[in-house]
C-alpha cells in the first residue's frame, strides 16, 4: 500500500519537474522573441541615431534642430558615398537617372516604410527599399504653404535595395492643423543599378 501511494507522488514529482522545465523553455524563448524585437527596433538610420546624439536639450529652438538635421544627413551621406566609393557602387548610380516608380513599386516602398514626421519645420522619412536592383533617389513631397497653395518639395538621398535610410526635406510647412492632411509622399523617384 505504501508503494502505491508513493509511486503517484514520484509521477507528480517528474511531472512538475518536466512541467517546470516546459515552462522554463517557454520563458527562454519569449525572452529571445522580445530581445529580438528589441533589437529590430534599435536598428535605426544613421541620421536617427545622430539627431538622437544632437537633439538633447528641450530648449533648442527650431532652427537650431533643423540645422543639427542638415548637419546629421551630411554626415551620413558622406559615409555612404564613401562606402559606396569602397565597393565600386558609387560609379554605377553617378550614371544612373532616376524615373518615377510605378504603383505597384510605390505602394511596395510605402508598405515597407513607417509613417513620415512632420517636426520643426522639416520632414523626414525613414524609406526602406524594397526594390530588388534599385536605388531611390528622391521623394516628392505634397504640402502647403501659409496661404493654403499645394507646393512641391524634393528630398534627395541614396537608399540602397534592401536599406533604409532617412531623406529630409527642411523648411518644411506642415499647413495649418485643420490643414494636414494635405501632406502626402506624391512620387518616388529611383533608377537601376545592375
Amino acid at each position: 500500500m505504501t508503494m502505491r501511494s508513493d509511486r503517484p507522488v514520484h509521477h507528480r514529482a517528474a511531472g512538475i519537474r518536466t512541467t517546470g522545465a516546459a515552462l522554463l523553455a517557454a520563458c527562454l524563448l519569449a525572452l529571445a522573441a522580445v530581445m529580438a524585437a528589441s533589437r529590430s527596433a534599435q536598428a535605426e538610420t544613421c541620421f536617427r541615431q545622430c539627431v538622437s546624439a544632437q537633439v538633447t536639450s528641450s530648449d533648442m529652438t527650431d532652427d537650431q534642430i533643423r540645422y543639427r538635421m542638415r548637419g546629421c544627413r551630411d554626415t551620413c551621406e558622406a559615409a555612404q558615398r564613401e562606402t559606396l566609393a569602397a565597393n565600386g557602387t558609387a560609379s554605377r548610380i553617378a550614371q544612373c537617372r532616376p524615373e518615377p516608380v510605378s504603383r505597384e513599386e510605390f505602394r511596395a516602398i510605402r508598405g515597407a516604410s513607417p509613417s513620415y514626421v512632420v517636426q520643426s519645420n522639416a520632414f523626414t522619412w525613414d524609406v526602406r527599399n524594397p526594390l530588388p536592383g534599385k536605388v531611390i533617389r528622391e521623394v516628392e513631397i505634397v504640402a502647403q504653404t501659409m496661404d493654403l497653395r499645394d507646393t512641391v518639395m524634393i528630398a534627395t538621398g541614396l537608399v540602397m535595395p534592401g536599406d533604409s535610410q532617412t531623406v529630409l526635406a527642411t523648411g518644411f510647412f506642415d499647413g495649418y492643423p485643420n490643414a494636414r492632411y494635405a501632406t502626402r509622399v506624391s512620387a518616388i523617384y529611383a533608377c537601376p543599378i545592375e
